[in-house]
């Protein structure tokens, strides 16, 4: 099918058996509304997921510890890993409907989205810290995500199999090299941040999957799809092989921000080069600041202390 450009509408629509899959002609929020819904759907259930599994591990349940053969029998454990497969789910979803600068952003709310269930939950107020951090991840994400107008490339633009096969290459390189990392700050820094790599690189192969399927006229016979979808299944295990060497190696302060702002800090550029998705570059005064913002935010609100010191006093006799 010949593309042709006007202004900045590409006039063709992708083929396949995904009609209406990443519509180039669109840009921003609005313009994919239903896979930014799922993305905040996804952002929920990981927020969900990691209360549950925060409080399992925390001892607050029945059992307690770090043994596997104790947190299989505990059924909020159990709950909590379901919520965040559910959430991997819903993000793939959205992957399919909108394209990565906004997919992955959106999923660093999660953690204030945590914030506010803990809150609840354990009736505490959040301190002044988390206030600050959730503030400055909210209307930096808000205004980043306005001004960039983030949009996908043209249909036809996908990475040849050898760039798949050395982003795979790399990842994992990158992740087993990792794993000699010692155990303290430094070693939960350097395994979150190549944690975070992995899973930017996997979400953007993942969207290159559904790419490929909208452009194949027979997705079964497509090479090129069930490469890409290979490559996304090899990277996005080795990121959470990269998650759990980071947690083993620290303090969850340090590894958790690494592993929450290198993910959309790596995703963006690759989803740039690798599939040609685009931010408004008239734009870039507003947007970048703002995405520096939330990266502030966000590592404000994972360095946070998780014990309650502001709680809620409720009236004698009311539980």
């Amino acid at each position: 099918m010949p593309l042709s450009w006007q202004g900045r509408v590409w006039r063709d629509r992708p083929r396949g058996n995904f009609p209406g899959v990443h519509t180039p002609h669109l840009a921003g929020v609005g313009g994919f509304t239903t896979g930014t819904v799922l993305a905040i759907v996804a952002a929920v259930l990981f927020a969900v997921g990691s209360v549950l599994q925060h409080q399992a591990l925390s001892g607050d349940g029945p059992g307690g510890g770090v043994d596997l053969r104790v947190l299989v029998r505990q059924p909020v454990w159990i709950v909590g890993q379901a919520t965040t497969v559910s959430g991997s789910l819903v993000q793939v979803a959205a992957l399919a409907l909108a394209p990565v600068s906004i997919v992955q952003p959106m999923l660093a709310g999660a953690l204030v989205i945590a914030l506010g269930i803990r809150a609840v939950r354990e009736r505490c107020l959040p301190s002044g810290g988390e206030v600050l951090g959730a503030a400055c991840t909210i209307g930096g994400l808000t205004v980043f995500l306005l001004a960039a107008r983030p949009a996908q490339g043209r249909p036809d633009h996908l990475p040849a199999p050898v760039v798949v096969l050395c982003v795979v290459a790399g990842v994992v390189l990158l992740v087993g090299l990792a794993a000699r990392a010692r155990h303290g700050t430094a070693g939960a820094v350097v395994c979150g941040v190549c944690g975070g790599i992995a899973a930017g690189c996997a979400a953007v192969l993942i969207s290159a999957a559904f790419k490929a399927a909208a452009r194949a006229a027979h997705v079964v016979s497509s090479g090129l799809f069930w490469l890409l979808l290979v490559a996304a299944v090899v990277v996005a295990v080795t990121s959470q092989l990269g998650s759990q060497q980071a947690y083993s190696r620290g303090a969850l302060a340090w590894s958790l921000p690494a592993l929450t702002v290198v993910d959309p800090l790596a995703a963006i550029p690759a989803a740039r080069l690798l599939l040609g998705e685009r931010l408004e570059p008239g734009h870039a005064a507003v947007w970048a600041p703002a995405g520096l913002l939330a990266v502030v935010g966000v590592v404000l609100l994972a360095r946070t202390d998780s014990s309650c010191r502001r709680p809620v006093l409720l009236r004698p006799g009311r539980r």
